[in-house]
């Protein structure tokens, strides 16, 4: 594997994970020795509010030659802290993955087995089995199924990931502001495979993502990504435009082939009329309105407050 790889970068964004740096940065480099492979660990502190920050910087004091610590200027969410990291990394190959130990440093190498076997742009870590709470495991099904539905994302990819350096090349010129992974390496390549990994139970005792934030974060995804709500409304629009002329076509004709009084319903035909065209309109706006947006919107993914290199 030497022949074939010369460097591996790691990026880890970190948010509230005090407890368990310490014990991360040994186990990758005990996953590495054993590889015989020369990493490099990135390390983007979201922002933190407990003293993640600190120890992070306690850990590069003494491993200077392979970390780099990067602390966010205020918190950005874990995808573009995770873009962040992609800028620093100097290896051929690239493996993101969370701060919890939930995917274990040590499956780093299932990772590299299955890229060597397929040579595929990425390889996602999963596992059939997580250590998680029901209600937890529930949500993260639903949001992985729906953003499935909704956009071009993999729904069954992992934050335990492998990159190639040319993906990673290609990811980093995107310039959108609210950034997701999966969906990005969606959007540039099919070249994706997976492979089983080992899931613990997360270390920490807090997830980073709470029902509001797994909500949130689909919201963005469904308007930042795809085009699928204004089409709903465009679609929402010319059914109701189509019905109520169809309505109308009905009830004119009961008035002149059966003489019925229209009264009160050829004004509510007119108004379910409008309405439908005025939905239609604000679709048709909306959507131009989107592709103008995301052309002109050059705002950056992320600010870095201080860097250690």
């Amino acid at each position: 594997m030497n022949n074939e790889i010369a460097k591996i970068s790691v990026v880890v964004p970190v948010y509230n994970s005090s407890k368990v740096l310490y014990e991360l940065q040994a186990q990758i480099e005990k996953a590495f020795t054993e590889l015989s492979l020369v990493y490099q660990l990135i390390l983007v502190d979201d922002y933190s509010q407990d003293d993640s920050w600190d120890i992070i910087k306690d850990i590069k004091s003494k491993n200077k030659a392979n970390i780099v610590a990067v602390r966010m200027a205020k918190n950005f969410g874990q995808h573009n802290a995770i873009f962040c990291g992609l800028h620093y990394c100097t290896g051929d190959i690239i493996i993101t993955m969370d701060d919890d130990l939930q995917n274990p440093p040590s499956e780093i190498k299932h990772l590299l087995q299955r890229y060597k076997e397929t040579n595929a742009d990425v390889v996602y870590g999963t596992s059939s089995s997580y250590s998680k709470p029901i209600a937890r495991r529930v949500a993260s099904r639903s949001f992985k199924t729906v953003t499935k539905l909704s956009s071009k994302a993999i729904g069954e990819g992992s934050s335990f990931r492998l990159l190639k350096k040319d993906m990673v090349a290609k990811l980093v010129k995107h310039t959108q502001y609210f950034v997701f992974v999966d969906e990005l390496i969606s959007w540039y390549s099919s070249n994706v495979e997976f492979t089983e990994v080992k899931h613990e139970r997360s270390q920490l005792k807090k997830s980073r993502y709470d029902s509001s934030k797994l909500f949130n974060l689909f919201y963005e995804l469904a308007i930042s990504y795809n085009t699928t709500p204004l089409k709903m409304i465009t679609y929402l629009g010319f059914t109701s435009s189509l019905v109520s002329f169809l309505f109308g076509v009905y009830f004119i004709a009961r008035k002149f082939f059966f003489h019925v009084r229209l009264g009160y319903t050829s004004i509510i035909v007119s108004i379910m009329f409008s309405a439908g065209l005025i939905l239609l309109s604000i679709g048709v706006i909306g959507e131009t309105l989107r592709r103008m947006y995301n052309i002109m919107n050059t705002q950056p993914q992320y600010s870095v407050g201080e860097v250690l290199e």
